[in-house]
């Protein structure tokens, strides 16, 4: 019992933890808050503290891990989330932004689509659920990673190792940048010279994860409201959905639904002006990541589970590849195919990094725009391609 309570105190508060030292040290912001939540989750999975089949009141941690918290923190991240995003404030006269959006989507479709198919003998358990999982990983990052996890009903084993493939595969890519490898784009792509360089004050205006006053009682009080939204729509969702939603299918359609609801209210002045709205349903996301990394069974991986990383990889690849082809062919300049890629790959809160780097402030809002609308439809895409793949039974 003492440990149980002491773990659901770790999944609770290490993310005030977390949130501290990204706040004060330049060594964990440049790490990020997700990969320090997945951090401790590893450390208390392999140290055997959340694991151990001998641990008292294991089948209670187990399912804390794999279905109280994921249940509870994803439906309350999504709508926190989405209510920060000015979508009509975004989408007005970005008519090339919104091609490079498109191009991505299609990359994500066909590539998944067409690597599944060739790596459907090859051994890869829960295929069709890894690939939706995948869906969420270009377009926007953890949110819909996350959000996909829950929906496609996704074992813990097959999340974390999709995982930890894929930021080990995508680091390479972001490394790329960080050196100046937007250069390569810029000479092989439509170049158009920003004469607006970037400033503290344009990065400032969209960052995404600012904790400072996070914890301040005036904000915590303006929280108060869509909070209990985000509350309220996951309890009438999940009514409606037992009452009229096979068994098999509640949990994918209350994560939907909560998604098209949400993103309908992010047009309601007085929620979208909330302070903190991202942070608080970040907040959220990292309990999630610490519960689901606990769960983490080093013991479970298999020799056969190199083919799992082979189809992250191609998948990872061949949507960047993909992706930069569309855009070209789309006549997408080289700046915001690179600020897409980001926005898509890593979420937009890694946008201003190459941004600045590029010293460009049309990319630095381009590549946001992009990263909004993946946290919109990736979830739907993400679902519609696991049951594609599922229902014409190629697995």
């Amino acid at each position: 019992m003492t440990r149980t309570i002491i773990i659901c105190l770790i999944y609770v508060f290490a993310p005030v933890l977390i949130i501290e030292l990204y706040k004060r040290y330049k060594f964990f912001k440049s790490i990020g808050t997700i990969i320090m939540a997945y951090a401790i989750g590893i450390i208390m999975a392999l140290t055997g503290f959340s694991t151990s089949d001998n641990a008292p009141m294991i089948e209670t941690i187990r399912a804390l891990q794999n279905e109280i918290f994921p249940i509870i923190c994803v439906p309350l991240a999504i709508p926190l989330m989405l209510f920060s995003c000015d979508f009509k404030k975004w989408m007005k006269n970005f008519k090339k932004t919104i091609i490079s959006f498109l191009t991505g989507v299609v990359a994500i479709a066909l590539t998944i689509v067409v690597c599944a198919y060739f790596f459907k003998d090859k051994g890869v358990e829960e295929l069709p659920k890894a690939a939706g999982i995948m869906v969420g990983f270009y377009t926007g990052g953890t949110p819909n990673v996350a959000s996909l996890k829950l929906a496609l009903d996704a074992s813990p084993l097959t999340y974390m190792l999709v995982n930890s493939f894929e930021i080990m595969i995508s680091f390479f890519f972001l490394l790329f940048l960080v050196l100046k490898g937007f250069k390569l784009f810029r000479k092989i792509m439509i170049y158009v010279k920003d004469d607006e360089a970037i400033t503290a004050k344009d990065v400032s205006a969209v960052s995404f994860e600012d904790y400072n006053g996070f914890f301040k009682l005036g904000n915590i009080k303006r929280l108060l409201l869509p909070l209990g939204l985000a509350v309220a729509m996951l309890a009438v969702m999940l009514g409606l959905s037992f009452l009229f939603v096979p068994k098999d299918y509640i949990i994918v359609s209350v994560i939907l639904a909560i998604t098209t609801v949400s993103i309908v209210l992010s047009f309601w002045d007085r929620i979208r002006s909330t302070p903190k709205l991202f942070e608080t349903g970040m907040y959220f996301i990292l309990m999630f990541s610490i519960a689901i990394a606990s769960a983490f069974r080093i013991d479970q991986v298999k020799p056969e589970h190199f083919q799992l990383f082979l189809f992250i990889l191609f998948i990872t690849v061949g949507c960047i590849a993909v992706h930069f082809l569309l855009a070209k062919l789309c006549k997408v300049d080289a700046d915001l195919f690179t600020v897409s890629a980001v926005g898509l790959v890593f979420s937009p809160p890694f946008v201003p990094i190459v941004a600045g780097l590029m010293n460009s402030r049309r990319a630095l809002i381009s590549g946001i725009v992009v990263g909004l609308l993946g946290y919109a439809v990736g979830t739907y895409l993400g679902v519609g391609i696991c049951a594609m793949l599922t229902y014409f039974q190629w697995f």
